[in-house]
């Protein structure tokens, strides 16, 4: 039993491992992913290394070729543009809905990450405010307690994480997306659900235009 359970954590242990470096662009897209290589750097051996692999090629993270092996999943146009699709769709349902129930706690609870993210940027922490900027979004959509809506957001997230990481590499993006984040909340205060919806739509539209145009996508 407990060698079943070690072989589980070595493959959890490889899947999470490799996602994390895809994600944060250690390994950069269309990188091969060199087996020997990463079981040495995991500390694991290369079985596990291969099914993880496998189950991220499942996940459209990473994709195949005869004889050659895996290499990192491309992040293309058409891809950024289907997810952020889905993201609108999400999300201006999660900000009128916010709209309609949040409380005096809840804004309470958004003021206190807009504050933090406030103090991060007047640090010049540009990566402390934009892990706490993903914190809005994330808040937004559990309020839903809609469980198809988090659901589906989940499993966006990997996807999302990897262009959240480059778009916070695009200059002045991530002071922009806090002034816009400002502006939804401004409109989810004043229950007024058509700006709310119209502002997420506007924030979204830009960091998409942004993302696309940028030197960081493009490279």
């Amino acid at each position: 039993m407990g060698k079943i359970i070690d072989i589980k954590l070595l493959k959890n242990q490889a899947y999470e491992g490799i996602k994390k470096k895809i994600i944060n662009l250690t390994l950069r897209p269309n990188e091969q992913l060199v087996e020997q290589r990463l079981a040495k750097e995991l500390g694991i051996s290369k079985s596990p290394i291969r099914e993880a692999i496998q189950r991220l090629e499942r996940e459209g993270l990473v994709y195949s070729l005869p004889f050659k092996g895996g290499f990192v999943a491309d992040v293309s146009e058409q891809d950024i543009r289907e997810i952020f699709q889905l993201r609108e769709a999400l999300e201006r349902f999660c900000v009128r809905n916010a709209c309609l129930i949040f409380s005096g706690e809840d804004l309470k609870r958004i003021g206190k990450i807009i504050s933090k993210s406030d103090k991060a940027l007047q640090q010049g922490d540009l990566k402390r405010a934009y892990l706490i900027d993903i914190q809005l979004h994330d808040l937004l959509i559990r309020s839903s307690k809609n469980a198809k809506i988090i659901q589906a957001y989940s499993n966006l997230r990997d996807h999302l994480d990897r262009y959240w990481h480059i778009a916070s590499l695009i200059s002045g993006r991530v002071t922009k997306s806090h002034q816009e984040h400002m502006s939804i909340i401004e409109a989810i205060a004043q229950k007024d659900e058509t700006q709310a919806e119209k502002r997420i739509s506007e924030h979204l539209h830009s960091i998409l235009e942004e993302f696309i145009q940028s030197k960081e996508f493009r490279s």
